[in-house]
């Protein structure tokens, strides 16, 4: 039956980590960034259980059976976690809607917030910290020998589960069934362990309450002739002053191996399971020698000593851990598998740091417990080490989260959490020497090496904050501290920022992921003889991104900026003469003292009166901000960031819309790097559902821009906002984009990616959220959406022929936008047709590869002119798809007449292959949309060459076939090549095969096939 018990306690224990988890997340969409949910719901869910726990210690003794209260508890608790979701839905929207609006910003709305979330998880809190103090007086009523034993055995179980539940819920249960089912698989282990307890009391009779000693002073071991009153005094000070120290633990080791590990979300849960497990292990450890040891007072002393010194020895072991991650990086293969194996490794670093630590802390509370269950005060010993630990967790948990970390940093913060161990530590030596006498020596001893040591570590240098710097966790590369110059490092409540100056970049990261780069020569004033480059990098996002979503609300008043960043997108904003108010929200303070280092680029956010900068939760602000936005530009850090996939979420977009004015607008930032098509289109398929119209841009190769509205009709974009000479000085030190540059920014819109997305699973949700799972693995195989940046790159314009969205040849053979792939093939196009168009373009201006263009281009012209056929006509035909593409790239609907000429003039001169004429003939159709000859060619090109053996590549044929067919109503004909396409796709459906998929299922549906 004991055995029974214990593992009901398991499941108890992984119960609570997988509310704590999972409330994590839900407040975490009600407060904002992960950091501060996390630091709210353990104050909540440790506040409600420390009243639970000493509630319960003070009345346990007037319960005939705790046992069966304790079956109780978790059937409420159960029942309650049935409904949680539904109850945070109501209660959220009843604040988003009423509450919020009324109280604008400031504290008034902070109270608010806390108070809604401290009713939400308190009364739940308050019933899980009543399970430990009745399971153990239950469980020692009917099992009276060895208490000491028994109690670590219950504290081992017990964090045992929680260890184990963190990481199921976190890496399985979320991913199968969201929020919802991961709390109700949380509610089932609740009712489970009800059902069980509840037989067991039933089928077993408990004894006599566990009385406290009689009289004033203990009778035994080296507490023996102390005070009874002086001893409780004591052990509940060290078990509230270990609670404190052990948060202040968690706090610097989360935030320090976030450097290490990446703030994602499963970074935290590995964290948190490995700080746990250590808890349990000492508690394990102890089962058989706290009913042992003579001297269990010195025991103590020594093990708050050993304690204090070990979290001191993390920090010198915590440099090495950069080069671990690096070579752990570089030891596992980019798979699945590889992730797996990964994970497991980063757990392990996250033992290393933590564990010898946390297994001393194990031992305390079950050698404190018992030392005053059978020497003091009885069962009351439970409940009251339990509370006040408990109570000395939220302490640690508020002082070291909002005030030390902030003021002191990591290493400071960690220092005094070791120093208060092993003071306490020093303390208990020196009472129980007052006591027995025999131990006065070992005091004084451990007095003396608290004070070494605590010395030692603190003349010791600090951490080099260019390793911490480095972001080893994205690209697996050992530090190289020689190329970083720091400008600042501030550990902020939210985040590690730091400012760095690498060559001539300027860069700000927040716990090691860069979240904006500028070149320094923008920070230099301009004058006429500035020279202007291209935008390339970060500098074009942000500047383009905000831009192109004004030249959609061009009339703009009130705008917001979702991120702070380095500045630069909201002194864009502020460049516009007509917008009278912009607000910036930022939820980290330290990041708009970071962003400092890129004045004066982005002076206006600084110094323009129109500019304010609110630090609030996004969510939180733009609903109580009381009047609609007229644009909204989200530019959060990377999804993969705990927390941050929250403003990437349908239910976001669906707030959004409601801020925004009726004719208002919504820009969304989205990284292509190190995500995969399907985690953008999730996004993606949020958005759809929230907005009436929505196009696409590329801001840079892997950077894309949403931009939205609520209406049927997003506005035509209104580029003569670049001519404004205040946008204008804005970019006084790069090439001012063009209109005609800004359309080849243009990507694909809302009707080209409709069919795909009405047939979408799971968007991204706050309740399922399919990016914030996804994107880290993404990270770590370095994946990237490529399919996105293909649609503008491929022969097929899937885009252009969906919607019939010619786009014409550049005039000029200029790149003001040097890393966006359409611009740059316009602007090579045109230095094709016309070499004069180069004239008068910086050569930063000129698009890499004209001069090996020309080159193809002049032989090209040579073998045309020529009075011998090609050797062999395939290699004509590649020679042929290679200048074709280079005169028409970037273009859609257009054929280069002066081009094709020349070529079949070469054909018939030749009697080339009708191999060789179907090919030319496909490609000068598909390009000039004459779909008729485009599918017939297809259909002669496919007979010809059955097995094609080389003349055109499949991918090429099938996509035009495709796209051919069901454009002249052919869809029988198009589902059948669209077969053949994926039967030589060999199971890789990327992102243009999906759209290709949709658009037949899209018209097959139509006509009723």
């Amino acid at each position: 039956m004991r055995l029974l018990l214990f593992f009901v306690f398991v499941l108890s224990g992984a119960a609570g980590l997988m509310y704590e988890s999972i409330w994590a997340r839900y407040l975490g969409l009600f407060v904002g960034h992960a950091a501060y949910a996390q630091i709210l719901t353990i104050g909540i869910f440790l506040g409600g259980m420390a009243l639970g726990a000493i509630l319960v210690g003070r009345r346990s003794e007037t319960l005939k059976d705790p046992l069966k209260w304790y079956a109780g508890v978790e059937l409420a608790a159960g029942v309650i976690g049935l409904f949680f979701h539904e109850i945070y839905g109501f209660a959220t929207e009843f604040a988003y809607a009423s509450v919020f609006p009324l109280l604008g910003t400031g504290l008034g709305l902070t109270l608010a917030k806390w108070i809604v979330a401290g009713a939400l998880i308190l009364p739940q809190s308050v019933l899980l910290g009543t399970t430990f103090p009745l399971m153990a007086a239950g469980v020692l009523r009917r099992y009276r020998e060895r208490p000491g034993g028994t109690l670590a055995i219950l504290y081992f179980t017990n964090s045992l589960g929680a260890a184990v539940g963190v990481l199921v819920a976190g890496f399985y249960l979320l991913r199968m069934a969201g929020l919802p089912g991961t709390l109700l698989a949380a509610a089932m282990l609740n009712l489970v362990a009800a059902a069980v307890s509840w037989g067991v009391a039933a089928r077993s009779t408990a004894s006599e309450v566990l009385l406290p000693q009689t009289g004033e002073r203990v009778t035994a071991g080296d507490a023996a002739g102390l005070e009874i009153r002086r001893l409780v005094v004591l052990l509940l000070t060290v078990s509230f002053g270990t609670a404190v120290a052990s948060f202040i633990y968690e706090i610097a080791w989360l935030r320090m191996l976030s450097l290490v590990l990446g703030s994602a979300t499963h970074s935290f849960e590995l964290m948190l399971s490995a700080f746990i497990l250590g808890l349990a292990l000492g508690s394990f450890w102890v089962r058989r020698r706290a009913d042992q040891w003579a001297r269990p007072l010195r025991a103590l002393g020594i093990v708050q000593l050993i304690m204090g010194a070990s979290a001191l020895a993390t920090l010198p072991l915590y440099g090495q851990s950069f080069y671990w991650m690096a070579d752990l990086m570089g030891a596992f293969a980019k798979t699945d598998g590889g992730y797996q194996g990964f994970t497991v490794a980063r757990y392990a670093i996250c033992l290393a740091v933590m564990l010898p630590s946390t297994f001393c802390a194990g031992i305390t509370l079950p050698l404190i417990t018992r030392t005053l269950l059978t020497n003091a005060t009885g069962e009351r010993a439970i409940g009251s080490v339990y509370g006040v630990n408990t109570l000395g967790s939220i302490v640690g948990v508020g002082l070291a989260g909002l005030i030390l970390m902030p003021l002191l940093g990591v290493r400071l913060l960690l220092m005094v959490g070791a120093a208060l161990d092993m003071a306490l530590g020093v303390r208990i030596l020196m009472v129980a020497a007052s006591a027995t006498g025999g131990t006065r020596r070992l005091a004084h001893g451990a007095v003396v090496a608290t004070i070494v040591v605590v010395l030692f570590v603190g003349v010791q240098g600090g951490f080099d904050q260019r390793v911490l710097a480095s972001g080893v966790f994205r690209h697996g590369n050992r530090p190289r501290t020689v190329e970083l110059e720091i400008l600042l490092h501030e550990d902020g409540r939210t985040a590690t920022v730091t400012t760095w100056r690498q060559g001539s970049t300027i860069a700000i990261a927040t716990n090691g992921k860069v979240d904006g780069s500028l070149p320094e020569s923008w920070l230099s004033a301009c004058v006429d003889s500035t020279p202007r480059r291209p935008l390339v990098g970060d500098a074009s996002t942000q500047s383009l991104a905000p831009l192109i979503a004004l030249a959609h609300v061009p009339n703009a008043r009130l705008a917001a900026v979702i991120g702070q960043g380095t500045g630069m997108s909201s002194d864009a904003l502020l460049a516009s003469p007509l917008l009278e108010r912009l607000v910036t929200i930022e939820i980290e303070p330290k990041m708009i003292l970071a962003s400092r280092a890129f004045y004066p680029a982005n002076a206006a956010v600084f110094d323009d009166p129109r500019s304010e900068i609110v630090i609030e939760d996004a969510r939180t602000y733009l609903a109580s901000a009381g009047e609609p936005f007229d644009l909204i530009v989200s530019e959060p850090s990377n999804p993969w960031v705990s927390g941050v996939a929250s403003l990437f979420t349908s239910e976001f977009y669906g707030r959004v819309a409601r801020w925004l004015d009726d004719d208002g607008v919504f820009a969304q930032w989205v990284q292509l790097y190190e995500l995969n098509d399907g985690l953008v289109l999730s996004v993606l398929a949020g958005l759809e559902e929230n907005f009436g119209d929505y196009e696409v841009f590329l801001t840079e190769f892997n950077d894309m821009l949403i931009v939205a509205t609520k209406s049927d009709r997003l506005p035509a974009p209104d580029w003569s906002i670049f001519s404004s000479p205040s946008i204008q000085e804005h970019f006084c030190h790069s090439v001012v984009p063009t209109a005609e540059s800004l359309e080849g920014a243009r990507l694909t819109h809302d009707g080209v990616l409709a069919p795909l997305l009405y047939g979408w699973g799971q968007p991204n949700s706050d309740f399922y959220p399919v990016l914030d799972l996804g994107a880290e693995r993404a990270r770590y195989r370095h994946e990237t959406a490529q399919g996105f940046a293909d649609l503008s790159t491929e022969r097929v314009d899937l885009a252009g022929v969906v919607s019939l969205r010619r786009v014409e040849p550049a005039r000029v053979a200029n790149v003001p936008m040097g890393s966006i792939p359409r611009v740059h093939a316009l602007a090579l196009a045109a230095g094709l047709r016309d070499p004069a168009s180069t004239q008068g373009v910086d050569t930063a201006g000129v698009p890499k590869g004209l001069a090996a263009a020309r080159y193809r281009q002049l032989r090209w012209d040579e073998l045309l002119a020529g009075n011998q056929g090609p050797d062999d006509w395939r290699d004509w035909v590649d020679d042929l798809r290679e200048v074709e593409r280079d005169r028409h790239g970037g273009t859609s609907g257009f054929v280069d007449g002066a081009f094709y000429g020349p070529v079949l003039s070469y054909l018939d001169r030749f009697d080339a292959p009708d191999e060789a004429r179907l090919v030319t003939a496909f490609y000068r159709a598909l390009a000039g949309w004459d779909f008729a000859r485009t599918a017939e060619t297809a259909d002669a090109l496919l007979d010809l060459d059955a097995e094609r053996h080389g003349w055109i590549t499949p991918a090429e044929l099938l996509e035009g076939a495709v796209v051919a067919n069901l454009r002249i109503g052919d869809v029988a004909a198009a589902r059948r090549k669209f077969g053949l396409l994926v039967a030589d796709a060999n199971g890789g459906f990327g992102l243009r095969l999906r759209l290709l998929g949709a658009y037949v299922d899209a018209m097959s549906n139509e006509i009723g096939e």
